[in-house]
């Protein structure tokens, strides 16, 4: 019994003894894999790296930082913050940080599997070389040097120092570029034609500026005062741009708001001299024509909002009778980059304008009457502009960056005492674009537009005009070694008015090399092509200025054709004074251009019809140069350039169809910047040489002396019936040189917020003639004052 019972009961242990014994088994084994699996986790996480990138002058932070782990490959850029988030595997690693226009950084780190470690980084501006850094050739912060197109920037103290009224007086001081009666032509791609829309896109930051019914520039509408720089590119850019850009591309770029609140406020008073010729004046002894502007931009920064608002004021009494010209204009622009959404930026910008003035668009004599206009021909229009921009973009941790933009534009025209409305366009717009850096060098940029307009104008006949527009894009770049840049891109859009039968969607294409042959030197050559949708003002506009008729045209058929160049650009350093010089020869080849022709009606007289010319082609050579720095001590600004074109009208001459004549000519015509030339050899109102000059420098501490030179050759050939109104003939006879403008300017700084200028154009009075039938302005004196605080 008692021995049973003792091994009962040690039985009953064993079983017991067993279980817990399992059950330890089963937790051991549990809790070892729970530690092996963590530690396998551990051991595979990555690293965490953060910071933010800032301007170690300024301590503003830096947007689009490329930040690569070069052991690992991997990388990243700064979002709208200035911020990054980077992933690295454990173990030793060298950040670079690098940025245009920035010497490169770099950081040694040891990466622990699981853990974050904050790197900030403030950046030091390189001054080795003259950065010019543009946007608009590839819709990305690049080095001018190593785009693949021309183009030209100019900085804002141009503006500022010459008190540019509009964006109009500040482009003419870029070579190559001429503006005549407010068309703008670029390397003689378009000629003067009353009411044509324009061969040149103008933008502000990305958005267009073309109205949605003629297709033309409201220079004075673009808010210069907060501009940062203009950039110019020469040549056609449909493929990115779309029909406007035909002839190229003014982009001008705004900023946004520093880390200090900052306002800068001008006032101008100005008066016109009288004219060279006595019997030219119309006002009295007394009172000179005059006018006056003033300036208003404020920037702030309220947290992680951004503030910017402008203004601007212009009263001009006008130096041609009758053409006086009030306007009032304020914008704003504003931008949230909150704090739980780290990679979004939310923007919204508006531009709102009135305007009166007086349109003069024939004198009435070349006499005593060249300032007064002819009987009919003056039109006083009252109009009010607005533009609403709503804007999103994401910066992803990848790289990738999306953005939605768009616009409405309504424009409308008023009459009489009571304002009736007389013309009303409404214009919407929308953008979808992502783009994606790659670590190999690619850059992809793509994206889709649409654009819808509604337009009416007692100039229609009383018709409803409405257009739709739809156009997707693609363009690839890619560097190798940061010495080569291969550039493809292409564009596919059509164009419907509505009551006309579909104009054929319409797919362009371009191309670009930029090689890099020396420590500056760059080479690069490029092909685009090119076109341009009737204006609704082109094809409907049925009006009269006193005896002409300008008729309509609903048949006319979009323009087309192709741009190319091969250019140098070489940098260059003497001590501290730095800059490039850029050589190009370019070519470019039309069909189907639109020009205004002379008819007679039988019915409804004789006057103007915009017409279709078969061919078309222009080349020729441009130099240009732009520096900065220092000169024995002394800050020295030079910005100049010199523009030959050959504008070969094929439709009138077709012998220079042949490429053999049509060189043969170009030589012939080059060292005879004023000569006539056959008449149906060239292209109606072009200007074949122009050249272009501004220096600036400061020789005392508070002293800036600063001068323009202008240069544009005879306008050869025009319309014959055009040639024989009131006078034109005899005038052109007379005058058949071309014409040389100086200006000056001298400034003061009064103190380190305030400047007095005092800027002269003109100097010599000289009485000269861009376009027929108009006659620029005389010598005039302005005072400027500048304040900032």
């Amino acid at each position: 019994m008692q021995t049973e019972e003792v091994i009962i009961l040690g039985g009953g242990n064993c079983a017991k003894l067993y279980r817990m014994q399992k059950k330890t088994l089963l937790i051991t084994s549990y809790l070892l894999l729970v530690f092996l699996s963590l530690s396998q986790v551990l051991y595979s996480q990555k690293a965490k790296i953060t910071g933010t990138i800032t301007d170690s002058r300024n301590n503003e932070t830096i947007i689009g930082v490329t930040i690569m782990a070069d052991s690992s490959g991997v990388g990243t850029v700064t979002d709208v913050l200035g911020k990054f988030i980077l992933e690295v595997e454990p173990g030793k690693h060298i950040l670079r940080f690098s940025y245009l226009g920035f010497t490169q950084e770099t950081r040694e780190i040891n990466a622990v599997a699981g853990t974050s470690q904050e790197i900030n980084i403030q950046m030091k501006s390189e001054q080795k070389e003259l950065k010019l850094v543009t946007v608009t050739g590839s819709q990305y912060e690049k080095d001018a040097a190593k785009e693949v197109v021309s183009i030209d920037v100019i900085k804002k103290y141009l503006v500022e120092n010459t008190n540019a009224p509009d964006l109009a007086k500040a482009v003419e001081k870029v070579p190559g570029v001429t503006i005549v009666d407010g068309q703008a032509s670029i390397r003689g791609g378009s000629g003067y034609a009353y009411g044509t829309g324009s061969r040149v896109q103008v933008l502000v930051d990305d958005m267009p500026m073309l109205t949605g019914d003629l297709s033309e520039v409201r220079w004075n509408f673009v808010p210069i005062e907060n501009m940062e720089q203009v950039e110019v590119i020469k040549g056609a850019a449909s493929s990115l741009y779309g029909s406007g850009a035909m002839n190229g591309v003014i982009h001008v770029r705004t900023g946004y708001a520093y880390d200090k609140p900052q306002t800068k406020i001008s006032i101008a008073q100005g008066v016109y001299s009288n004219p060279a010729r006595k019997e030219l004046r119309w006002w009295d002894n007394f009172f000179n024509p005059f006018f006056t502007n003033a300036f208003l931009s404020h920037r702030q920064k309220f947290g992680n909002i951004d503030l910017i608002i402008g203004g601007n004021l212009n009263w001009s009494s006008g130096y041609l009778k009758n053409g006086s010209d009030q306007q009032a204009r304020v914008n704003f622009k504003t931008r949230w980059r909150p704090k739980k959404l780290k990679y979004f930026s939310f923007e919204l910008a508006g531009n709102a304008m009135y305007q009166q003035f007086g349109r003069f668009f024939l004198w009435q004599d070349p006499d005593a009457g060249a300032l007064t206009p002819w009987e009919g021909t003056l039109s006083e229009d009252k109009y009010s502009y607005f533009t609403i921009d709503p804007r999103i973009s994401y910066s992803g941790p990848n790289g990738a960056i999306h953005k939605i933009r768009s616009r409405y534009y309504k424009v409308t025209r008023y009459s009489g005492s009571n304002n009736k409305t007389t013309a009303s366009t409404d214009l919407f717009w929308g953008d979808y674009q992502f783009q994606k850096q790659f670590d190999f060098g690619l850059s992809l940029t793509s994206g889709a537009i649409g654009s819808y307009s509604n337009s009416y104008s007692s100039l229609y006949e009383g018709m409803k005009l409405k257009q739709l527009f739809m156009a997707g894009y693609l363009q690839l770049e890619q560097e190798f070694k940061e010495k080569l840049t291969l550039l493809l891109g292409a564009r596919y859009e059509r164009n419907h008015v509505f009551g006309l039968p579909n104009d054929p969607g319409r797919p362009v294409f371009r191309a670009g090399i930029n090689y890099k042959v020396g420590k500056a030197t760059f080479l690069r050559t490029n092909w685009g092509q090119g076109y341009r949708f009737p204006s609704l003002g082109e094809r409907y506009i049925d009006a009269s200025l006193s005896s002409i008729k300008i008729f309509p045209n609903p048949s006319l058929k979009p323009e087309s054709g192709w741009t190319s160049e091969l250019a140098v650009k070489q940098g260059y350093k003497f001590g501290n004074f730095m800059g490039y010089l850029d050589m190009a020869l370019f070519w470019y080849e039309f069909k189907d251009m639109i020009e205004y022709v002379f008819l007679i009606d039988p019915e409804k007289g004789f006057g103007f019809q915009a017409k279709n010319i078969s061919r078309a082609r222009i080349a020729g050579a441009e130099i240009s140069t732009i520096a900065d720095g220092k000169i024995l001590g002394i800050p020295v600004r030079l910005f100049a350039g010199y523009t030959f074109n050959y504008p070969a009208d094929l439709e009138s001459d077709t012998a220079q169809r042949k490429a053999n004549i049509f060189i043969q000519n170009l030589f012939q015509s080059i060292g005879k910047p004023d000569s006539l030339l056959a008449t149906s050899s060239i292209l109606k109102y072009r200007l074949r040489n122009t050249a272009r000059a501004d220096l600036e420098f400061e020789p005392f501490k508070k002293i800036l002396i600063g001068g323009t030179c202008t240069y544009n050759s005879f306008m050869e050939r025009i319309d014959l019936i055009f040639d024989q109104l009131n006078g034109i003939s005899k005038y052109r006879e007379s005058h058949k040189k071309g014409i040389l403008v100086f200006d000056m300017r001298f400034a003061y700084k009064l103190s380190d917020r305030s400047t007095i200028s005092l800027i002269v154009k003109n100097i010599s009075n000289q009485e000269y003639s861009l376009r027929p039938g108009l006659l620029e302005a005389p010598r005039s004196f302005t005072l400027q004052y500048k304040l900032q605080f």
